[in-house]
């Protein structure tokens, strides 16, 4: 009996000290699938979150949290080939579309939760809801429009080669935060 409590505190003790041998080594992939990794990194273990965040701080320059703003910049600079003037600008391009959707964001966080209010009513105003809806789609095309006229300036900052690269990354990139409509 003690050889058996002795052999598996052994195996134990291996695998508590050995798991971070089976560790996702994260610097044999691009900096494109790292990116693309970004979304799924919410279902992975605590270690391989780990591993994944230290890899990439490495790849952006060991940014802190304090920065984390400045990470998409970085990484963008580096995936699209930039250069110094190039990140600038489309940095004040990023600053300014975000002051000019701010108040859709807003209007559009506030009528998602009017609606999401009705529908849990125990008799909902299904006119209201309609109206709400309408309001929606109305917000979500006012985004659309300023979003196009961004991407219309950041095009006109970049060589053909950036863009095609630019319209890959935009192709490739998760639904995140941006992707979808949250109700």
């Amino acid at each position: 009996m003690k050889k058996n409590t002795k052999m598996m505190l052994t195996v134990a003790v291996m695998l508590a000290a050995g798991g971070s041998a089976y560790a996702t080594d994260y610097s044999r992939y691009s900096n494109d699938e790292l990116a693309r990794m970004r979304g799924s990194m919410r279902n992975a273990s605590q270690e391989e979150r780990s591993d994944y965040r230290s890899e990439w701080q490495k790849r952006t320059g060991g940014i802190g949290k304090d920065s984390r703003r400045c990470r998409p910049a970085v990484a963008m600079k580096e995936a699209l080939g930039l250069n110094d003037t190039q990140q600038k600008k489309l940095q004040e391009l990023q600053k300014k579309q975000f002051v000019a959707a701010s108040g859709e964001r807003t209007q559009l966080s506030s009528l998602q939760q009017e609606i999401r209010n009705e529908s849990l009513k125990k008799n909902p105003d299904n006119r209201r809801i309609a109206m709400l809806s309408k309001k929606i789609g109305d917000t979500h095309a006012k985004l659309a429009i300023k979003r196009s006229s961004h991407l219309r300036e950041m095009a006109s900052l970049l060589t053909p080669d950036q863009m095609e690269k630019m319209k890959t990354l935009m192709q490739n990139r998760p639904g995140g935060k941006h992707g979808s409509m949250r109700l």
